[in-house]
């Protein structure tokens, strides 16, 4: 429907039955029936939440092995992506269990669809997008017809191939608890979260964490502008906070109600942000009791602290514990770059870049987890920092002997390795870090002089009293996260793969010069020089010299003034795309995935070749036959045979390569299947 100044309303408040034309406007098909069974699966991948290319790889690949048919859909302008599966009436409860199971592998995955049989729905292929464009089905992505998008969406998918995913996901559809019987303990609305770990009770005006309110600060939330688009994720955050100090549904709408004009409530005020249309009381009233209701059904699910927010710290030791973890990782941290920092020959040597790069890497795990103690594999590191796996297993090897990680657990079976980064001594520690603040203690110079400075080494300073505030704190971690992830974005390019006959790449080195130019604090943005370059990277005048002389040959620079370097237009996506360097660490990624596949085969393999004999329930297929995928039973039971060579041993490689046809195979029947 349209709102009175001519846009396309946001809502779902109309339902009609399509005819044979369709509406001029867009419109969405419910994904059940009238009992309320689910006709099609649509896993709707956000482009807003990461990135979407490599979720649909993965969902693909499951799919694939749980032969399904499946459709996938450009969703509009956004970048987005529908992946639709047509099965049979299914319940609720099984496509429930596989929605939450693949949002624990898929980042990108919006699960409300596909988790309210009532009124999920989504927008069919060929639907328009209310901000331009429309749904464009897809085959090998090009756009199909719709006579090819009708024949995949007719077809039905038994319900038992829907369940070989379950298994595939680990889903667990017996967890999932019905809505009869569950008010009052730790519910929302009639459904329990699956991982619900705290109570919620169930007032007369909403929902609400049980326990004593808390005291909640977020103005600095209410008061920050978010970007284009990221409205509903910024009011998010705040009702989430709300709700994890135990707040009242009237208290929530009472503060927001009164500051409604501030900059973080543009989506509470405007559908679609700020250029969008007013909201009318009664759908900003709706819209923020459902919102609420999720906050408080997400936050009952938190056990740990792990999105505290501004000014949540107020009392009680769980918030304090959290706030003094997140001191120390910064301190960590800031310590940790510090020592970069000093020594800027360790890391324009031969291997420097990848070392660095796994080291940042290890830095922004940190501050994710608030831990110096991080689980780590050599695939995970190679795909995040674009190096290969054995340049990230000596990355971590130099930097354990040189002293910045320790490995505390070495990894067994499908577990990884554990590895502490370790404090950096500050006697090694010379200078500011390049484009750093000044470290975040709570105290103000005019403070240390009035406590009478350091103090000495029989008196030492009273540190318990300067703790730092945890506006402060949290603020620190995330511009330190944001920095390194901005720089781990340019080195880990695929433009700067590292190059071989095989493989065209300008080199982990040009990427560090590269990075320097583009990095985005007000310390860091006049590096146009090559001398401010050398002081940055520690290279020489002559390799700055030449790698600009590379940059500048693929328009990524230019020298309008003869005197200092900046950065074009040009984007790197697009020079990799020339030179052949795109789609490296796709390539690996799909690479990997077949491995930790087949290390898994492999150990399933071993567990029943350990099952006592009398125990074992697996038979040979016969030729032709196809393999059976039992939803409960054990994961050997589940698998075909391992392969073997003429010595009976298992034969890896005929594994990976089985793997590697068996989809390959799959994806050229749907893509077939689609013309």
């Amino acid at each position: 429907m349209r709102t009175d100044s001519g846009q396309w309303a946001h809502s779902y408040k109309a339902t009609a039955k399509l005819s044979a034309i369709a509406p001029a406007g867009p419109f969405a098909w419910y994904l059940t029936n009238r009992f309320q069974e689910f006709l099609f699966a649509v896993f709707d991948l956000d482009a807003a939440k990461g990135d979407v290319q490599r979720d649909v790889a993965e969902l693909v690949d499951l799919l694939e092995q749980a032969e399904l048919s499946y459709l996938v859909c450009a969703s509009g302008p956004a970048g987005g992506l529908h992946v639709w599966v047509p099965v049979r009436p299914v319940g609720a409860g099984l496509v429930d269990a596989i929605a939450r199971a693949a949002a624990r592998r898929l980042p990108t995955l919006d699960i409300s669809p596909l988790t309210n049989p009532k009124t999920g729905c989504v927008r069919p292929p060929g639907a328009p997008h209310r901000h331009g464009g429309m749904s464009v089905p897809l085959a090998n992505w090009r756009p199909i017809t719709a006579a090819a998008t009708a024949a995949v969406l007719s077809r039905a998918n038994e319900v038992e191939r829907l369940q070989r995913l379950a298994v595939l996901l680990n889903a667990d559809p017996a967890s999932q608890v019905s809505q009869e019987g569950c008010q009052g303990s730790g519910q929302v609305g009639g459904r329990r979260s699956a991982a619900a770990v705290r109570a919620v009770e169930s007032g007369t005006d909403g929902p609400r964490l049980a326990g004593p309110y808390r005291p909640c600060d977020v103005t600095a939330l209410l008061a920050q502008t978010p970007e284009p688009g990221q409205g509903h994720a910024l009011l998010w955050t705040i009702l989430l906070r709300l709700a994890r100090a135990r707040w009242s549904a009237a208290q929530v709408t009472a503060l927001l109600t009164g500051h409604l004009q501030a900059p973080g409530l543009v989506h509470l005020r405007r559908q679609g942000g700020a250029g969008g249309r007013l909201l009318s009381d009664t759908e900003r009233e709706r819209l923020l009791a459902r919102q609420w209701a999720k906050a408080v059904a997400h936050a009952a699910t938190l056990s740990a602290p792990d999105s505290l927010g501004v000014g949540e710290a107020g009392e009680g030791s769980e918030a304090e514990q959290w706030q003094r973890r997140v001191a120390e990782a910064v301190e960590l941290v800031t310590g940790v770059l510090r020592a970069m920092a000093a020594d800027k020959g360790r890391w324009c040597s031969q291997a420097g870049p990848s070392d660095r790069k796994a080291l940042e890497y290890l830095l922004v795990l940190t501050l994710d987890a608030v831990s110096a103690e991080i689980e780590l594999d050599c695939r995970r590191l190679a795909l995040a920092t674009g190096i290969g796996t054995g340049t990230a297993g000596r990355a971590l090897g130099r930097l354990a002997l040189d002293g910045w990680l320790q490995m505390t657990e070495k990894g067994t079976g499908q577990r990884a390795s554990r590895y502490r980064v370790l404090p950096q001594a500050p006697a090694a520690i010379s200078g500011p870090i390049e484009g750093a603040q000044r470290p975040v203690t709570g105290v103000t110079e005019e403070d240390e002089e009035s406590l009478g400075g350091g103090g000495t080494q029989a008196f030492p300073p009273p540190r318990a009293d300067l703790r730092p505030p945890v506006s402060s704190v949290l603020a620190e971690r995330e511009r330190l996260r944001a920095e390194l992830r901005a720089r781990l974005e340019i080195v880990s390019h695929d433009l700067f793969t590292h190059p071989r006959h095989d493989q065209p790449g300008l080199g982990r080195h040009v990427a560090t010069t590269m990075a320097a130019l583009s990095a985005g604090t007000p310390q860091t943005e006049g590096l146009y020089k090559v001398e401010d370059l050398v002081e940055a990277t520690g290279y020489s005048p002559q390799t700055i010299a030449r790698h600009l002389r590379t940059l500048t040959g693929h328009r990524l620079l230019t020298r309008p003034a003869r005197r200092r370097w900046r950065r074009t237009s040009t984007t790197l996506t697009s020079v990799a795309e020339r030179i052949g360097a795109a789609g490296v660490r796709e390539r690996r990624h799909r690479t990997y995935s077949i491995e930790r596949d087949a290390y898994a085969w492999w150990l399933a393999e071993l567990e029943w070749m350990h099952t006592p004999v009398k125990q074992r329930s697996r038979r040979r297929a016969v030729p032709g036959q196809g393999h059976l995928i039992l939803v409960g039973a054990p994961d050997q039971i589940n698998r075909l045979p391992y392969p073997r060579d003429h010595t009976g041993r298992g034969d890896h490689q005929a594994a990976r390569a089985h793997l590697r046809a068996q989809r390959d195979a799959a994806a050229a029947a749907a893509a077939s299947t689609a013309a």
